[in-house]
């Protein structure tokens, strides 16, 4: 009897899975350009932020602030290391003074003051 409820209840299980609402975790937004970059003294924004030519929500990202479309780089060390944030903060703005598309992989599972993280940038040579 024992087993077959723990039958019954593990197949209940994988028949609900598709009405759990997920999280789309870590999303690559592929040929955008970068608009403005931002540098900060104070820890609101992870230190360090880009804005991107597209809407992060059309992007099937849950982000905190929905309407941004800015992601951080954490430059203050919290999702990654200062020196992998500045060097993805370089690249951006490499993109942004060359006027060069990027792929940017963004996690809307971490964030800085409503805005998702990247977790890598990659700068297109044309």
């Amino acid at each position: 009897m024992i087993r077959t409820l723990c039958k019954t209840g593990v197949a209940l299980g994988f028949l609900m899975l598709p009405l759990v609402p997920t999280s789309a975790a870590v999303v690559k937004v592929e040929g955008v350009t970068v608009t403005k970059t931002l540098a900060a003294t104070d820890d609101r924004y992870g230190g360090c932020m880009a804005e991107l030519s597209v809407s992060l929500a059309a992007q099937g990202l849950r982000c905190p602030n929905p309407a941004s479309r800015w992601v951080t780089f954490s430059c203050t060390g919290t999702h990654t290391s200062k020196s992998s944030a500045m060097r993805m903060l370089d690249s951006a703005q490499l993109a942004f003074a060359m006027g060069k598309t990027v792929d940017v992989w963004v996690d809307d599972e971490k964030s800085h003051n409503g805005h998702c993280f990247a977790e890598r940038i990659d700068v297109h040579s044309s």
